[in-house]
């Protein structure tokens, strides 16, 4: 008989084959194309020349210095507010050639053809101005893609080219044959009505599930394909050509929204999907709020210019993702089976969105367009997320089937065992309850002594005695819990050590006992100016503290240690029959933790700063970052 339980694995394991070969073949299709792409590129130099200025025009772009001009590779210049300039000068006799700057979303794209005269002065042959800034029919060639005629006599012709956006900047140049580049957009509207096909299946699909069913979980991933398709047609040119031609206001704030709608309706579904108001109320509360601020960024990007919206978006997938990613490993090592579909569609997103996100930053350089990697990647997620719904959809069913059968059971196993209880409870209950009641006060003592026991051996081994600081010991257990959280939510800590100038002096002028009565006051005078309950002040050893600064900046923690200082200069300790007056040295260094040992070198660093300080004269405050 084969076994029911095994149905679910061998499913997903034939499943799991499907979404690897498909991601293969489309793998496969999309090498094709960016080698056929590729083979495409400008074989002449091609020089750079950023205009900081914002100055520079035709008229004047010759009496930029040669020196000026570097040579490029890959037209990819990231996020940047300055015009960029390309030159290139072509050396072949070929005609019907077309260029294309294989990048749809350049707001303004300025271009001339010009040549040499007898007079060796330059006389422009064509110009062009294109860019999302202007209306779709203005291009010379209606198409998604940035296309230019060249003309037919191409030798000596200089190609000059003006760039400029409120996104990332990157113009490649590809030089192409007429008939060879109708065979290329054959392949690539393949490819798309590919991507394009299949994101619209599975939002119908999903779209009657959620009329029939009437679950959240439908809908919301509905939303999340459609969004993210949108976005995909607004990156490549499509939704401008088809959609919304004429506004060139709505293309330039497109991507932004469609970006925000996409990671509102993903928090919703993975919300409802993980169960997280089930498993962990904490991390539904923590969704809920990333969905309703993508939410409020996708209306402002209709206000907001679109360079601005870009870079918080940027901010916030650098938080959310990692959230979600989190989240949905942590409920796979718990055993659940959807959170490890999850878990693998994120970690395929991520892959390829990191890497789409690197290339258009120009952090990395791909020899393909980057945004088809993104589009393989999120084929893939789907239909793995596909596979967390269709699983999650058949575990409440099943769930709901052994409810009901282990529901009727229960209730004749409870009957008879009421019975059974009943008997028993009028037979013992006198007595039990009566040894219940002695055991649990000679309990309840026992475990009082060991409480109070317990707290008065922790305190006396995390105190220093002296001046009720926190020891050295309790510090070193509390920095790697800091570190950890810093490390965790990305927030900077700081460390501070703080040494009193020439105590011996005190000790040996004075005596110790005024000693201790300075290191006293010290510890309370500094133990006044520390508002927030979670930073931490310790002793260290002798005259030594050390100072542990949560969610701290270096400029914050700076300024504290000036006030530390300032306060320490003024103080007066009157003990003895003497009034003795000390400064105070400190290093303090902050930073995002990245790693257990960063902590230990942060606060060697913080050593080396204290010994600057006191190298440089005592009585100051040194900072710096490593």
């Amino acid at each position: 008989m084969t076994n029911p339980e095994s149905k679910p694995a061998n499913n997903s394991l034939w499943l799991a084959v499907l979404v690897a070969g498909f991601t293969l073949v489309m793998l496969f299709m999309v090498t094709s194309l960016g080698q056929n792409i590729e083979k495409h590129s400008l074989k002449q130099k091609i020089y750079h020349h950023e205009d900081t200025t914002k100055k520079l025009s035709i008229a004047s772009i010759d009496q930029v210095d040669q020196d000026a001009w570097a040579e490029n590779d890959s037209q990819n210049f990231g996020l940047t507010p300055f015009p960029q300039w390309l030159k290139v000068d072509f050396s072949t006799v070929e005609k019907n050639q077309i260029l294309e700057i294989d990048y749809a979303m350049l707001d303004s794209i300025q271009l001339w053809l010009r040549k040499k005269g007898e007079d060796n002065n330059y006389q422009i042959l064509e110009q062009y101005e294109l860019g999302d800034s202007l209306a779709f029919s203005q291009r010379p060639i209606i198409h998604d893609k940035f296309l230019i005629p060249l003309p037919n006599e191409l030798m000596g012709v200089q190609l000059l080219l003006r760039v400029q956006s409120n996104g990332p900047v990157k113009a490649p140049l590809k030089l192409w044959f007429k008939k060879d580049y109708i065979v290329h957009t054959a392949s690539h509207r393949m490819f798309m009505g590919l991507f394009f096909g299949y994101m619209l299946a599975m939002a119908i699909i999903n779209i009657f599930l959620y009329i029939s069913a009437r679950n959240l979980t439908f809908i919301t991933y509905a939303g999340y394909v459609i969004s993210f398709a949108l976005l995909i047609a607004s990156i490549h040119g499509l939704g401008y050509r088809f959609i919304w031609p004429e506004s060139a206001w709505l293309q330039e704030r497109t991507p932004a929204i469609f970006a925000f709608m996409t990671m509102s309706f993903i928090l919703v579904f993975s919300s409802h999907i993980l169960e997280l108001k089930k498993h962990n109320p904490k991390y539904q509360i923590t969704f809920n709020i990333f969905s309703i601020v993508f939410i409020v960024a996708c209306i402002a990007s209709f206000i907001v210019p679109y360079v601005i919206m870009i870079k918080l978006l940027l901010v916030l997938l650098l938080l959310s993702i990692p959230a979600i990613f989190v989240v949905s490993v942590s409920l796979a090592l718990k055993g659940s089976a959807i959170a490890k579909f999850f878990c693998a569609a994120w970690i395929v997103l991520l892959i390829s969105g990191l890497s789409a996100s690197a290339d258009n930053f120009h952090w990395i350089s791909f020899p393909i367009d980057s945004s088809y990697l993104l589009m393989v990647g999120a084929m893939t997620e789907t239909l793995l997320l596909a596979l967390a719904v269709a699983t999650s959809y058949s575990v409440q069913r099943n769930e709901a089937k052994q409810s009901h059968i282990e529901s009727a059971q229960n209730e004749q196993k409870a009957i008879q065992a009421q019975k059974e209880l009943l008997a028993v409870q009028k037979q013992a209950q006198v007595d039990l309850e009566e040894q219940v009641s002695v055991r649990t006060q000679e309990f309840e003592e026992a475990l009082a002594g060991l409480s109070k026991v317990n707290e008065e051996l922790q305190s006396m081994s995390e105190t220093d005695t002296l001046t009720g600081l926190t020891n050295r010991r309790f510090f070193e257990t509390n920095i790697v819990t800091e570190a950890a959280r810093s490390r965790r939510e990305k927030q900077p800590l700081a460390i501070a050590l703080l040494d009193i100038d020439h105590f011996k002096k005190v000790n040996d002028e004075y005596g110790h006992q005024c000693g201790d009565d300075c290191l006293i006051e010290f510890s309370k005078t500094l133990k006044e100016i520390i508002q927030r309950p979670g930073d931490l002040l310790s002793r260290y050893g002798g005259e030594e503290f050390v100072l542990l600064l949560p969610n701290t900046t270096i400029e914050g923690a700076t300024n504290l240690l000036e006030r530390f200082r300032l306060e320490i200069e003024k103080l007066v300790v009157e003990t003895h029959g003497h009034k003795i007056q000390f400064t105070v040295s400190a290093g303090v260094t902050s930073r995002v933790v990245g790693s257990d040992e960063e902590a230990e070198k942060m606060l060697s660093y913080a050593d080396k700063l204290l010994y600057q300080a006191k190298k440089s004269g005592r009585n100051q405050v040194k900072s710096g970052s490593f």
